[in-house]
């Protein structure tokens, strides 16, 4: 069988199509299925404060500049790790709570360091206090703190409050002892690694583009 076609363009041309085919109906054996009421699943509550990022730093901002400056291909990760968290290696699961006391020189000024954690928990920077009971309900399990203290701004009275991830446990472990230095989950830049980052990313931007 063959049938003339004709588009809005009034161009002609036969095609072929396929016969009409016929088909028969049979009747299928079937088994009626009782209603059943799906399962309940246990919801998770996972607190909102388990997995925050607090960074000073705003990835957008970041993505941007990275972006206009041709630097993408060299930090593909930057804006993720800023947004999410940076990895810091394949660390061991806890079998054991650790909560060491806080430095010694953390007395240089308790009052300086109570208020400064106040006003951390007011701007929603960290969260707590908790009690140790809370803190394993929270984490489902063991954890590790590490211990604060204070050091003197050189030049001026004015005190930075630090937290010591070395902190050696009584098995021999910190927390720093277990991230793998090899998969470089941290690196600095000098300023002159930063003055060569501005000449490339300035040298993409501005070189002229001559046409054929």
């Amino acid at each position: 069988m063959t049938s003339s076609y004709v588009s809005c363009s009034t161009y002609g041309a036969t095609v072929l199509t396929l016969p009409f085919l016929i088909t028969e109906s049979m009747l299928a054996p079937f088994a009626a299925m009782p209603l059943t009421r799906p399962p309940n699943v246990q919801g998770t509550n996972v607190p909102p404060y388990l997995y925050k990022v607090v960074t000073p730093y705003k990835p957008l901002a970041w993505g941007l500049a990275l972006h206009e400056c041709c630097l993408l291909y060299t930090f593909p990760n930057l804006v993720h790790d800023l947004t999410f968290g940076a990895p810091n290696g394949d660390l061991p699961p806890l079998t054991y709570t650790f909560i060491p006391n806080n430095l010694k020189s953390a007395e240089i000024d308790p009052s300086y360091m109570d208020n400064f954690l106040a006003s951390e928990v007011a701007t929603g920077h960290i969260d707590g206090p908790f009690t140790k009971d809370q803190a394993h309900a929270i984490f489902n399990g063991h954890f590790r703190t590490a211990p604060l203290g204070l050091i003197k701004n050189p030049g001026s009275d004015a005190l930075w409050m630090i937290c010591h991830h070395s902190k050696i446990d009584d098995q021999g472990h910190s927390t720093n002892s277990w991230i793998d230095s090899s998969i470089n989950t941290t690196k600095y830049y000098l300023a002159a690694d930063a003055a060569d980052f501005v000449s490339i990313s300035s040298y993409h931007l501005f070189i002229p583009v001559i046409n054929p």
